[in-house]
């Protein structure tokens, strides 16, 4: 399954105890293992369970359905927004 997650125009930490701005998959393929994390804590040992509501999550992104560049569409976009709680 592919998703597509927030990865671009992040805060980080950085090396002076302040904040940068940081983009890339390895910011945004965390987003995606901490939501599917979640949903299986709800649902323990329910793995394809936790990626159809995940699927059901997603805001379709380019051509309409799942295509090659967003998979399913965007998910965990309210973390970046700080909405997720």
């Amino acid at each position: 399954m592919v998703f597509a997650a927030p990865g671009a125009d992040l805060r980080a930490a950085d090396l002076k105890h302040g904040y940068a701005t940081v983009r890339g998959t390895s910011y945004a393929s965390p987003i995606v293992a901490g939501l599917l994390a979640r949903l299986l804590g709800q649902e323990p040992d329910r793995g394809t369970h936790a990626l159809q509501a995940l699927t059901l999550t997603a805001r379709d992104l380019g051509p309409r359905g799942r295509d090659a560049i967003y998979g399913f569409g965007l998910v965990g976009d309210a973390v970046r927004t700080g909405g997720l709680k």
